[in-house]
């Protein structure tokens, strides 16, 4: 705090220290200004960039989906939505991270309950009414690993339209708990029961995949009240703290 006009009545020796004290503290005062300048600079760059691939992202869905209106063998057509599901998950990503404050990370429970309402609303023009709901804790991860987290849920929701929903619609229940070390994620359907584990097809090879990039694993087990479960257990990725402490009581 020592400026150079109120140590002009001293000795030299404080006045010369005076003066250097004055050029540090500008020094360091400009060089803050710089870092923050720099950071800020590189945070709208990042932002700017996933707006770009969630925008690329979405063009190739678009594309997708005018290439499965315009098929009539069935097969193909529902493989083509499949993938397009895949993509716009992904898109979603990049859309809540250039949103969010933090664009290093995102929150799972609002990233969840937005995805299963997408999924949910791209089946809805079938005219079967799936009503769903999301109880998820709060858990703050990174993109490398809200990817796997949204595939896997992704396809036991196709999962579940396909094989419980068809024809009759439903209810759709999705649970996400955080317990320390260990998440767990559930999609329970109303369906006839036994019809999550239906087909071992493409969908279920993919759950298994994309379980094990989060070291852990997928198992399908009947609900209680009717209807099947699909649950992956799995490794709680390294969260940004704090969470919300409503989820710790």
């Amino acid at each position: 705090s020592v400026r150079p006009l109120q140590a002009m009545n001293a000795p030299s020796e404080i006045r010369v220290m005076a003066r250097t004290l004055d050029e540090m503290a500008e020094a360091i005062t400009q060089r803050d200004r710089e870092l923050n300048a720099s950071l800020a600079e590189k945070d709208a760059l990042m932002r700017e960039i996933h707006h770009r691939v969630k925008n690329n992202l979405q063009i190739i869905s678009s594309l997708l989906s005018m290439q499965q209106r315009a098929l009539t063998d069935a097969p193909a057509k529902a493989a083509l939505g499949d993938t397009r599901q895949r993509i716009s998950a992904l898109a979603l990503i990049y859309r809540t991270l250039y949103q969010s404050e933090d664009i290093r990370h995102a929150d799972a429970r609002d990233f969840l309950n937005e995805l299963v309402g997408q999924l949910i609303a791209g089946e809805a023009v079938r005219g079967h009414v799936v009503v769903s709901s999301v109880d998820a804790d709060s858990l703050y991860v990174d993109p490398d690993k809200l990817a796997p987290l949204a595939l896997w849920l992704v396809e036991a929701v196709n999962n579940a339209q396909k094989h419980a929903f068809a024809g009759r619609g439903g209810a759709l229940k999705v649970r996400f708990r955080v317990y320390g070390e260990t998440s767990i994620l559930e999609v329970e359907d109303d369906g006839p029961g036994g019809s999550a584990a239906a087909e071992a097809g493409v969908g279920q090879t993919l759950m298994g995949a994309f379980a094990k990039q989060l070291r852990g694993e997928t198992e399908f087990v009947e609900a209680p009240g009717g209807g099947s479960i699909a649950r992956m257990t799995f490794a709680t990725p390294e969260a940004l703290s704090p969470a919300d402490p409503a989820d710790k009581a």
